[in-house]
């Protein structure tokens, strides 16, 4: 975050604060019920935002070198991320181009990726550099059965593909001016820590909106992270469909003792961005936490969230490895206890009729602008 923004946002949050105020919509706002249940809803909208809409898999550090990859299968197709021997990001359908298996797995270092089923070799541009039999395959010239590429861009840390081939995309478009505030966290620097998946039984929207409000801080954390936070307190501002909303920690009123030219915000809060339409960026104290949220396809009530935690320095020593770990078990900790069997039970009170809506009120602005920029697109179909 630029250092002017900073100081622009430390001014908003201690004004709230003081005015026991926080950021506010127009109005009520309500979100039908069967946006989180409908099977054909579900349907429109993996093709929509999981097949057309360029989506964030990932960051820089999850190709630290040349000759890097790994692969991605929340999208629900097969994808395999490389970076090459100059240094260049790649995404590909992890499909041999022979007779269809997998050409990698995992993650790591890899010198070609050899087919398990017949040994077709592809390298890290995904060109087919060599085939047991060659000569049997005279008239199928090896040019024209490389890997499927997916249109894919890094911009300033971040790694974002297209999960359908032939399309193309522009990642500032895509930002809407977002870009700049993050390019300034220099997340091309970070460190991949880890990655944990977890996958319940709600709806991947109702997954992302626990990210969205901090009205609830106070109540369903109340024993965790509500001594740590202002309640029902946040800024809110949009960028197209993405959106960012900062939350004070209680240690903010230490910038009241500072010049304002002198102020360093990102001690003192948590900003978390919505990158629309699935991932949620989320800056804690000295590092990051990538959510990916993506829906188990043919199933409105299951999703999937990978977890990934970035560092600013590589985790080299025991004493770095259990500060990390403490942070990881901790946040995971939160979500798998508190918000995700809530939203567990939410999902399956949406299927009892009791209601064929919910309400966001005024002061969870990030839901509605959320909801409202799913269901302009799906009804724009």
């Amino acid at each position: 975050m630029q250092h002017a923004e900073q100081i622009n946002l430390g001014g908003r949050l201690l004004d709230y604060i003081d005015q026991q105020y926080t950021a506010e919509q127009d109005g009520l706002y309500h979100q039908p019920i069967e946006e989180y249940t409908s099977a054909e809803r579900a349907q429109i909208e993996q093709q929509l935002f999981f097949r057309e809409t360029p989506l964030c898999l990932g960051l820089s550090c999850d190709l630290p070198e040349p000759g890097s990859y790994t692969v991605h299968d929340l999208t629900g197709i097969p994808i395999l991320l490389t970076r090459d021997k100059q240094g260049e990001f790649h995404a590909f359908l992890n499909v041999c181009r022979h007779r269809g298996s997998r050409v990698a797995e995992g993650c790591g270092k890899a010198r070609l990726f050899v087919c398990p089923y017949h040994a077709w070799a592809y390298d890290h541009t995904g060109a087919l550099v060599a085939r047991p039999a060659d000569e049997a395959f005279n008239g199928a010239d090896r040019e024209r059965y490389g890997l499927t590429p997916l249109p894919a861009a890094e911009r300033d840390g971040f790694l974002w593909v297209l999960p359908t081939p032939g399309k193309v995309f522009d990642v500032e478009d895509h930002l809407s001016g977002l870009a700049p505030e993050l390019a300034a966290y220099n997340l091309a620097d970070f460190h991949l820590f880890e990655s944990v998946e977890i996958k319940r039984k709600l709806n991947w929207k109702l997954m992302l909106d626990t990210y969205l409000e901090s009205y609830h801080f106070c109540v369903l954390h109340k024993n965790t992270i509500c001594s740590i936070f202002y309640d029902n307190l946040q800024t809110f501002d949009t960028y197209g469909d993405h959106f960012r909303l900062v939350s004070p920690r209680r240690t903010i009123s230490a910038l009241k003792e500072q010049p304002k030219e002198t102020w360093d915000l990102l001690p003192h809060v948590v900003a978390i961005y919505t990158l629309f339409p699935n991932s949620v960026l989320v800056w804690q104290l000295d590092h990051i936490e990538l959510w990916q949220i993506f829906p188990t396809a043919g199933a409105p009530n299951e999703a999937m969230t990978r977890l990934s935690l970035y560092t600013p320095d590589p985790t080299l020593t025991d004493t770095a490895k259990a500060h990390w770990q403490k942070n990881l078990d901790l946040v995971v900790e939160v979500v798998e206890k508190e918000d995700f069997p809530l939203g567990e039970g939410i999902q399956k009170g949406f299927y009892s009729g009791a209601q064929d809506h919910i309400v966001f009120g005024r002061n969870e602005p990030g839901l509605a602008h959320f909801h409202k920029g799913i269901t302009q697109q799906v009804n724009a179909r």
